[in-house]
């Protein structure tokens, strides 16, 4: 393919008069590749040139911006955070009737499964639970009266009232448990069994406090809910007693009845029977928010972004308007 020129990027030439069939075919394949147009190449230098020519504007977006990220987290109020440790009560044997009760295979083995008999107490998923649970909250909430603390900015605490005139527009327990949501953190450790507990508020004492009052409706919770399965056990093996006719399985039914009264009696301990207290509530006087250097980097960060796009924005509209 002897003197063949090269097209390739090249445009066709329009002036060139089309071959005809008399004068043969072309001696070499003629290929055209895509020729971009300068319209369609992205020069950095170009890119560069607009940012210079419209710093101004790039400066005064960026300054204002990290001046108000700046101001705000002068303005923002500190936020404290107490913790709290808690686990599961050590897991104890189970007592001597009902092992030999599970152990007699059959009717006792269904006896002691549907009495609920365990050789541990409350795990952490448990406490967890409970803690998360909308009825431990609305009773710590209603109980020691927590919407003024939740919710300072709408309390006015010279007039002890609301600060709204309308009582739909007042916090409610259902606010509270949004609010708490946020500040109040349960989680469970599955490495270490424990369950850690923290609340961020303004202050740090009340945090601390709350925190306690949240343990203490726990424990009495606990009780409560352990007091009336001992009661629905007992009333379970005194019907099971009236029907039973073997000797031995009526022997072991009274022995249950006597170590349901052993378990009440346990369970009146609060300390020993609902859950271990590892760290008990205490309330930190660093400040864990506003990070005011994160605030303000990313502050600048953001306003020098939104700067240049404003800059690349105002020279397109700029150039759509020359082409009208």
């Amino acid at each position: 393919m002897l003197g063949c020129r090269s097209v390739l990027n090249r445009p066709p030439d329009k002036e060139r008069p089309i071959t005809t069939q008399a004068e043969g075919p072309h001696p070499c394949p003629v290929l055209y590749a895509p020729y971009p147009g300068p319209e369609d190449e992205i020069n950095l230098l170009d890119l560069l040139r607009v940012l210079g020519r419209r710093w101004w504007l790039i400066a005064l977006v960026t300054a204002l911006g990290t001046g108000g990220a700046v101001l705000y987290a002068l303005k923002a109020p500190p936020i404290f955070r107490a913790k709290a440790v808690i686990a599961p009560p050590a897991p104890k044997q189970a007592g001597g009737a009902s092992a030999a009760l599970a152990a007699l295979g059959g009717i006792g083995a269904e006896l002691a499964g549907s009495m609920g008999f365990s050789a541990g107490g409350a795990d952490a998923n448990r406490l967890e639970a409970l803690l998360k649970s909308h009825r431990l909250r609305e009773r710590v909430v209603t109980k020691y009266t927590l919407l003024p603390v939740l919710f300072p900015e709408q309390w006015d605490g010279a007039a002890k009232k609301w600060k709204t005139d309308s009582a739909e527009t007042e916090p409610n327990i259902w606010d509270a448990e949004k609010r708490l949501d946020k500040v109040f953190l349960v989680k469970n450790d599955i490495k270490t069994g424990v369950v850690n507990l923290s609340l961020e508020l303004g202050d740090p004492r009340t945090a601390q406090e709350i925190l306690r009052h949240f343990l203490d409706e726990l424990a009495s919770t606990m009780q409560q809910d352990e007091l009336a399965k001992i009661r629905s056990n007992e009333e379970f093996a005194r019907q099971q007693l009236r029907r039973a006719t073997d000797p031995i399985v009526i022997a072991k039914l009274q022995a249950i009845l006597s170590e349901q009264l052993d378990k009440a009696m346990m369970a009146q301990n609060l300390e020993d029977f609902a859950f271990e207290v590892i760290d008990p509530p205490a309330g930190s006087d660093q400040k864990v928010r506003p990070r005011k250097a994160l605030i303000g980097a990313g502050g600048a960060a953001g306003s020098f972004s939104l700067g240049v796009f404003l800059a690349l924005l105002a020279e397109w509209v700029r150039k759509a308007r020359a082409m009208v």
